[in-house]
């Protein structure tokens, strides 16, 4: 048998991130088990296999997250690397000083407690990964950003136009709060009162204040609703909780994967152009932006909607799916870790 080369550990898999991951390093032909300690609110079809010995310890309530495991310390001492995700230490009672060990950074805890995770994790990490480029130069060492990839084989494109004569914009957050919704409304309500616009587009995403049936809907039911936009706003939000947010996020790569044209928010597209080339998204950091975006696409004609739509697609397949961010995780992380060519 195999030796195990990556034993992966969380307790909460925010986003079904860890996952994805794992299929990356699994793609890359590695031996890998994972572990988290709860499951998923919006029942992904396909979750990382839950470990009743993840006690949630101080995960939930305290900085950093730290939880304790039993039933675990043999797998994580025959593994040649531990890859810990959502800035989430899972104490197995090995020595970490003696183990090559990687901390993944994705979101809240980390934005909000960079110097809480670092004083614990630099301690032992080899290196830090941040999937997003708001989580960069906040001291962790060894840092690299890797965006999460998405299932391009799981997701397929719907070019459909189901709004025949007009354009379908759907937004529909996890987060109201986190994701700009009022921002986001603000605008559409001004565009709809437009004459020269009000006709060209119908909005059939969620509204703040105002019950949506199956607003928290599944991840599976939700793609359903992504699948029949033409248009997806994804965030609209530059800062959040006095920290700077403003960069996209999952639902942005499922929706360009499903074909469909993506306005979000990007404060590094500097960064983005330098590491990875071209975007398809279409960025708008604020309301004024946003308007410019969507009043730019309300002037397309049909076959140049669907050419943007296409390019999402092939945009998408080329820098984040499976196959791309498992060479970059390769490239950046575990190749220079393992020391193999």
């Amino acid at each position: 048998m195999k030796s195990l080369d990556v034993l992966c550990l969380t307790y909460h898999d925010w986003a079904n991130s860890m996952y994805r991951y794992v299929k990356c390093l699994e793609y890359l032909g590695l031996n890998v088990q994972a572990y988290k300690g709860a499951p998923h609110n919006f029942d992904y079809p396909h979750q990382i296999a839950i470990h009743t010995g993840i006690i949630q310890g101080k995960a939930k309530s305290e900085v950093p997250a730290w939880t304790i495991c039993t039933g675990l310390r043999q797998l994580a001492e025959e593994a040649r690397v531990i890859h810990y995700f959502a800035s989430t230490f899972i104490d197995t009672g090995i020595e970490m000083k003696d183990k090559k060990c990687i901390v993944q950074h994705g979101g809240t805890m980390y934005r909000m407690h960079p110097k809480e995770c670092n004083d614990l994790f630099n301690g032992f990490a080899d290196m830090a990964v941040c999937q997003y480029p708001t989580l960069l130069e906040l001291g962790a060492d060894n840092e690299c950003w890797i965006p999460y990839p998405v299932d391009t084989e799981f997701i397929q494109p719907d070019y459909t136009r189901y709004g025949k004569d007009k354009l379908l914009i759907g937004h529909f957050p996890s987060n109201k709060d986190v994701k700009g919704t009022e921002n986001i409304n603000r605008v559409i309500d001004k565009l709809g009162c437009d004459p020269e616009y009000c006709n060209r587009f119908e909005y059939i995403g969620v509204r703040p204040g105002i019950y949506y049936p199956g607003e928290l809907a599944s991840w599976y039911i939700n793609l359903k609703r992504l699948e029949r936009c033409d248009i997806i706003i994804e965030t609209c939000q530059p800062e959040y909780g006095g920290k700077p947010f403003g960069e996209w996020g999952n639902t942005a790569l499922e929706a360009a994967a499903l074909g469909k044209i993506v306005i979000t928010n990007s404060i590094h597209s500097k960064l983005y152009k330098k590491e990875f080339g071209y975007s398809a998204l279409h960025i708008a950091n604020n309301e004024s932006e946003l308007e410019s975006a969507l009043k730019e696409l309300f002037s397309l004609t049909d076959m140049d909607i669907q050419n943007r739509k296409e390019e999402s697609r092939v945009w998408v397949e080329e820098k984040h799916s499976i196959p791309a961010t498992a060479e970059r995780l390769w490239d950046l992380v575990y190749k220079p870790l393992l020391g193999q060519s």
